[in-house]
Parts: C-alpha cells; sequence; structure tokens
C-alpha cells in the first residue's frame, strides 16, 4: 500500500486545496498512477501528478481554482482511465472488479448518479434483449411480444440519449467529462439538442 503527496496542479492565489485518495483492490494489479486534467482552453490533458506501488492507496494533493474533468491513468495504459471530477476538498475513490464509488464532492455525487441512471437503463435494455431471446428461442415469441419489445428498447434508448444531452448541456465539469465518454454515442437527432 502507498500513499504518495504530489504537488499541486494549479498555483493560483485564487486555488483551493484538494486531496484524491484512491484505494484499489489488489486484484487489478495497478502499480502505478497518473492524475491528468482536461485544459478545455488548450484541449489537453495535463499531468498533475504520479504515484508508484504494488496497488492499494493512491492519493493526490494539489490546488485547483475551479471544478475540471480529471482522469487517472493507470500503469501508463492510456485505453482504460478513470475519470471523475477534481474539485476542492476530500475526494475518495473506491476500485473493484467491476464496480466503482466516489464519494465526497458535489460534483462527483452528480456525476455518480447519471453512471447509476446510465447502467439501469443500459441494464434494462439487456434484459429485454434477453427475454426476446429465451422467447424465440423456446418457440413462444410472437410477433405483438416482438413489437412491444422494440417498443421497449426504443424508448430506453431515448431516454438514454436524453439524460446524456441534459447531463452535457449542464455545461460544468459533470456535463464536460459526460461530453467526453459517451457524447459520440448520441444519434444525430441528440446530437442536434447539444448547447
Amino acid at each position: 500500500m502507498l500513499g504518495l503527496t504530489l504537488a499541486g496542479c494549479d498555483s493560483s492565489t485564487r486555488s483551493s486545496s484538494y486531496k484524491v485518495t484512491c484505494n484499489i483492490d489488489t486484484k487489478l494489479h495497478h502499480d502505478s498512477a497518473t492524475l491528468l486534467v482536461l485544459e478545455e482552453e488548450y484541449g489537453q490533458l495535463r499531468v498533475c501528478g504520479a504515484a508508484h506501488g504494488k496497488g492499494g492507496t493512491f492519493t493526490f494533493t494539489g490546488q485547483t481554482d475551479r471544478p475540471k474533468a480529471a482522469l487517472i491513468r493507470w500503469d501508463n495504459d492510456s485505453t482504460h482511465p478513470f475519470y471523475f471530477i477534481l474539485e476542492q476538498g476530500n475526494t475518495s475513490i473506491s476500485i473493484e472488479p467491476g464496480k466503482w464509488t466516489i464519494t465526497g464532492s458535489p460534483q462527483n455525487t452528480a456525476y455518480m448518479r447519471y453512471i447509476n441512471h446510465r447502467d439501469a437503463i443500459i441494464n434494462a435494455s439487456v434484459a429485454t434483449w434477453q427475454e426476446y431471446l429465451n422467447m424465440a428461442a423456446d418457440s413462444s415469441l410472437k410477433h405483438e411480444d416482438e413489437m412491444l419489445m422494440v417498443r421497449q428498447d426504443s424508448l430506453l434508448n431515448d431516454s438514454l440519449q436524453r439524460i446524456t444531452v441534459e447531463h452535457i448541456n449542464r455545461g460544468d465539469a459533470v456535463g464536460r467529462i459526460i461530453r467526453q465518454r459517451y457524447g459520440s454515442q448520441l444519434d444525430q437527432e441528440h446530437m442536434r439538442q447539444l448547447k
């Protein structure tokens, strides 16, 4: 287990302190972590600190002038970063295989609500299609059942697209992180609703 304090991201006098503590299940075998923030003015990621160890706990501290979209990259692997909002105060991140939580900051709470809502919609869609496949396999699928399931899936997809647009249009760090992660999954109709 390693706790490492790192230099801040912002030296501005308007800045406020942050502390991000990330506890990782040792089954994930991460030896290093790098904290990066999205500098929107330049459209680039900026490194704010790095920590090395044998899994366990990684701690990042510093200063930030406002909430920012951020990510933690593991073992220099850019393909599976962990996204969150870097903001003043204490933020705790817990990561286990197939499950993660963020607590301690208002915008991360809003981001987690979106993720949980998104997951519930996706799970309902998967359940709909699993029921469809089961009924097709046992020959109990009727035309009206099929039409009902297609309509239900369409409504679920529309709901997912709608909540994504609503959150992106917030215009805050939550919206920016959702745009970065899920904006490309919007269909043309919902893409046009973005501000």
